[in-house]
């Protein structure tokens, strides 16, 4: 959970977190879809969502970076 005391840092943590998930959720349900449509639908959505990944995690190396 995100509160006051959470540091960009984590938020991006967290976030990568749960993009993870969504991605193996999207994956997991178009691997069970019956019509060709929602398979490709949840294809796509997992395709996004390794997107949002490879951006919150460049996000993150940045930050790393910097600090260094």
């Amino acid at each position: 959970m995100i509160d006051e005391s959470t540091t960009p840092q984590e938020a991006v943590r967290l976030a990568i977190e749960r993009e993870r998930g969504a991605k193996d959720f999207y994956t997991q349900a178009a691997k069970i879809a019956k019509y060709p449509g929602t398979k490709q639908m949840f294809e796509f959505l997992a395709k996004e969502e390794i997107k949002h990944l490879r951006l919150l995690q460049a996000e993150l190396d940045k930050d790393y970076m910097q600090e260094m």
